[in-house]
């Protein structure tokens, strides 16, 4: 259909003629699905693996178009055993402060037993003892006092050690687990799937301006294809540039089409495009973009993606 339009359009823009342009292009849903490339990790540009057929009816659920994930599956297994061997390091660290907290814990409860041990000595009177003695108790008071302080500075310090770790390790486990779900859910999204009933066309490839098929590579936000039904049915056509300035907004126009050359049904131009684009597969010069809308109902024998053709209302 892409190479008759062409041709076409080939034929109006080398003809020079005094009478109202003639349109191509083609029936459009203007409330289509559009499936575009995804953006997705990894390479730039990604490999159209599958396509549902041209023109074939689908229903909600319905898969539609299946990338190649390329080196996605072997990033998201890559990543997922990276994120289980942090899972293990943090238990493992966790065990390890939580250890050495207990430790101190206990030295803490026995450097406490020590000094009430030591207090009871040492305050035995000075004329109840012996002098040595006495001085001797107080020194071991003094002692197990300060080991209690030692005991309860560690204690603090494997405590604040554990606070500090604690929310590192568990952000360094969330960036893991979020980069782990972000290639999860590039790989969910190397397979497409209809929202809606309806005929699934395929799009046009820009560079090529041929039908889209499986087995291309094409970059991010090319449309791929989409699934129209007749809910909101209009016309899209391509203009050359030296015509582009006789069909403004509101201008009546009559489209038929290719495969129905007896059926003619009326039609407003509603918006053209602000700059034109090369196709250089139709001919030499720019083509702008134009809608139309339908201003009267249009025939069942209409469906989206049929070529159609278009004059100026005389």
């Amino acid at each position: 259909m892409l190479r008759t339009l062409g041709f076409v359009c080939a034929l109006v823009a080398d003809s020079v003629v005094a009478a109202p342009p003639y349109l191509t292009g083609v029936v459009d849903d203007a409330d289509s699905q559009v499936i575009e490339m995804p953006r997705l990790p990894g390479m730039w540009q990604r490999q159209v693996a599958w396509l549902a057929p041209e023109g074939s009816t689908v229903a909600p659920g319905d898969l539609v178009v299946r990338l190649d994930p390329g080196e996605l599956i072997a990033q998201e297994e890559a990543a997922q055993t990276d994120l289980e061997q942090r899972r293990l390091q943090a238990e493992r660290r966790l065990a390890e402060t939580m250890l050495a907290i207990l430790d101190a814990q206990t030295a803490v409860i026995e450097a406490e037993s020590a000094v009430r041990l030591a207090r009871i000595d040492a305050e035995i009177p000075a004329h109840a003892t012996r002098q040595l003695d006495h001085d001797q108790d107080q020194l071991d008071l003094a002692t197990v006092e300060q080991a209690l302080a030692r005991a309860r500075a560690t204690l603090a310090d494997k405590e604040e050690q554990h606070a500090e770790a604690q929310p590192v390790t568990e952000m360094a486990i969330a960036r893991a687990e979020a980069h782990t779900e972000r290639l999860r859910d590039a790989i969910a999204r190397t397979e497409i799937y209809a929202d809606r009933a309806g005929l699934f066309i395929h799009g046009e490839n820009p560079f090529t301006g041929t039908k889209i098929f499986a087995g291309e590579t094409l970059p991010p936000t090319i449309k791929i294809a989409e699934v129209a039904s007749r809910n909101a049915l209009r016309f899209r056509f391509w203009v050359h540039e030296a015509d582009i300035l006789k069909v403004p907004a509101e201008t009546e126009i009559v489209v038929t089409a290719d495969a129905i050359p007896s059926l003619a049904i009326a039609a407003t131009v509603d918006w053209t495009s602000k700059q034109a684009t090369a196709r250089d597969e139709w001919s030499q010069g720019g083509y702008f973009e134009l809608l139309a809308l339908p201003a009267e109902a249009v025939p069942p024998d209409l469906i989206p993606g049929m070529a159609v053709m278009a004059a100026v209302k005389q």
